[in-house]
């Protein structure tokens, strides 16, 4: 379990960095130059255009909590608060010292889902 979190925080790092990346390529490319379409039949203005929607779609975002109340887990995971404290009452989750779900283990309830 603790490799899957591992290869999921070194993803979202990954992405992290790309997407800081792209940021400061889209600051600095201007309409000039880029070419008139792209393989995926879009102008690459538009697909420009869609990048700086992305990032700025994302900068809005608010961080995610490094732990989360149960109310919290319950709204994250589409769930009761009661189904929730049952999760945890079984063993499904465990609570830190803080008394709260590290969101590493509401992260690895929704990749199970899917």
């Amino acid at each position: 379990m603790s490799d899957s979190l591992a290869d999921i925080r070194n993803a979202a790092l990954r992405l992290q960095r790309d997407a800081e990346a792209l940021a400061k390529a889209a600051q600095h490319c201007t309409h000039d130059e880029v070419p008139e379409t792209s393989p995926a039949g879009l102008s690459d203005a538009e697909i420009l255009r869609i990048a700086h929607r992305a990032l700025e779609l994302h900068a809005a975002q608010h961080p995610r909590p490094p732990h989360v109340t149960i109310s919290q887990a319950a709204e994250m995971l589409g769930l009761s608060r009661r189904t929730v404290s049952k999760m945890l009452h079984a063993g499904q989750f465990r609570l830190n010292r803080c008394g709260r779900i590290p969101i590493e283990q509401i992260d690895l309830v929704h990749s199970m889902e899917r």
